[in-house]
């Protein structure tokens, strides 16, 4: 979902349960750190809108809600967490360490870049900080929005949470860089396995450098199609959400409940 799809949803969703226009608190870290940061999700309100879009129509059932336990894979900058907590849920994300490249970071020589960073540089949070985590380019978000975030590798599973040990399991946009499409049916089941009431995965399209490759587009498309047949860990297919990019039509989020 991209920033104008985001923007144009917000007329179709509930009112959020938080203020969107409050930047992120990153004035506690030194401008180096903050800048390490992809820029693109630098705009707390922009990710926000994202993340509740997203919430309203992958996740209803946890709008409105006795308290639900929630887990994310792949939480980068926080927002489905900060969401969820503030309708009153428990909340726990993972996140790997891993740099961005030069052309993804803030760039002081760009003015959008410049206001962005004023703005989210302008008042700290006030609480002790962490030793910074090489490679984690948003540990000072987690931090300042005080999110529990676990460092792990997507790559290595079966993953460190028991057996049905959170109600809703969510990982958006991060399924391809923990496995090859080959591997994606493995992952959902072990989402399953730690989820009881429900799982959504958000998938990319199939990367640029990727395109002209007839294999790897051959091995997604056929990963797609498995998982819209899923059947384990006692979960199954409850639909599938299509969406176009310069790609062309692709699979962007599948959810899965209990059979």
């Amino acid at each position: 979902m991209n920033k104008h799809q985001a923007a144009e949803r917000q007329e179709w969703v509930l009112p959020p349960p938080l203020d969107f226009s409050v930047p992120y608190a990153l004035g506690d870290y030194p401008e180096e750190r903050v800048r390490r940061i992809m820029f693109k999700y630098m705009e707390r309100k922009t990710n926000l809108s994202r993340a509740w879009a997203r919430i309203c129509h992958h996740f209803p059932e946890t709008i409105d809600a006795a308290p639900l336990t929630c887990l994310e894979f792949g939480t980068a900058h926080g927002a489905m967490l900060e969401l969820w907590r503030a309708l009153g849920h428990g909340v726990v994300g993972t996140d790997f360490p891993w740099r961005a490249g030069k052309e993804a970071v803030l760039s002081p020589s760009r003015p959008w870049h410049r206001q962005v960073l004023a703005a989210c540089t302008k008042q700290g949070h006030g609480r002790p900080l962490a030793d910074p985590v090489e490679g984690w380019a948003y540990q000072p978000i987690i931090e300042s929005l005080d999110l529990d975030v676990r460092l792990i590798d997507g790559r290595d599973w079966p993953y460190p949470f028991e057996d049905k040990s959170f109600d809703v399991v969510c990982a958006y946009q991060a399924i391809d860089a923990f496995a090859p499409p080959e591997r994606w049916l493995e992952i959902v089941s072990e989402f399953c396995r730690i989820a009881r009431r429900a799982v959504v995965v958000g998938y990319n399209p199939l990367p640029v450098r990727q395109a002209g490759d007839e294999d790897r587009q051959a091995a997604a498309r056929a990963a797609w199609l498995r998982l819209q047949a899923f059947s384990a860990a006692g979960f199954r297919t409850a639909f599938t959400e299509f969406g176009t990019t310069r790609r062309g039509l692709h699979p962007v989020a599948m959810k899965f409940l209990p059979a």
